[in-house]
C-alpha cells in the first residue's frame, strides 16, 4: 500500500479549506458571466481542478486565494464561452471580460469586508462577541438566547441591533482606512 507524505496531506487539506471558504464568491463571480446554473458547475469544476494543479504555485494562499481563483474563474469562463461561439445568443467576448472586470472587484471587495467583519468582531468585549456569533448559529432561537442570557427577547433584539450598529461602524471606518492607504 502506497503511503502518503504528510506534508502532500497537509497541502491537500489546506486547499480544500480555502476552496470551502471562498467558494459562494467563486460562484458568484461564475454566476455572474454564465447563464445557466449547469455551466456554472461546469465551469466551477474547470476552475477547482485548475486552482488545484496550480496550488503548488501560489505563494501567499491565506490573503490572496479568492481574488487567484478568480483570475482562473476568468480564464475558464471565456474558454467555455469559446466553446458555446456556435450558439447565437453568447455574448461578445468584450462584454464578458468586462463582466470579469466587474465581478472581481466585488469578490475583492467582498474579502476585504468579511476581514474586517472578522477584525471588528474581535474587538468586541468577550460578551457581546459571544451574543452575536451565538445569534446567527444556526438552530438557535432568540428565546432560547435571550434565556440563556437572563434577558427577555426584545431586551436582546435591541442589544443585538446596538452590537450590529457597533460592528458596521467599525467595519466602514477599517475600509475607509485601507481606501486612504492604496490611495
Amino acid at each position: 500500500m502506497h503511503k502518503r507524505d504528510p506534508s502532500q496531506q497537509m497541502q491537500e487539506d489546506h486547499f480544500v479549506e480555502l476552496l470551502a471558504k471562498h467558494e459562494v464568491e467563486v460562484r458568484g463571480f461564475i454566476r455572474a458571466s454564465l447563464p445557466s446554473s449547469h455551466d456554472v458547475a461546469e465551469v466551477m469544476q474547470n476552475v477547482s481542478l485548475v486552482a488545484w494543479n496550480k496550488f503548488g504555485l501560489l505563494k501567499d494562499a491565506d490573503d490572496s486565494f479568492a481574488k487567484w481563483v478568480c483570475v482562473i474563474a476568468r480564464f475558464e469562463i471565456m474558454k467555455f464561452r469559446r466553446g458555446l461561439a456556435r450558439d447565437r445568443f453568447v455574448l461578445d467576448e468584450d462584454l464578458v471580460k468586462q463582466m470579469c472586470d466587474e465581478g472581481e472587484r466585488e469578490v475583492s471587495s467582498r474579502v476585504d469586508e468579511i476581514r474586517q467583519l472578522e477584525f471588528c468582531l474581535e474587538r468586541l468585549p468577550k460578551d457581546r462577541k459571544e451574543i452575536v456569533l451565538a445569534a446567527y448559529r444556526p438552530g438557535v432561537s432568540i428565546k432560547e438566547l435571550a434565556h440563556r442570557c437572563g434577558k427577555n427577547p426584545d431586551a436582546l433584539y435591541q442589544l443585538l441591533r446596538r452590537i450590529r450598529q457597533q460592528l458596521e461602524t467599525c467595519v466602514l471606518r477599517q475600509l475607509k482606512r485601507m481606501g486612504e492607504a492604496n490611495a
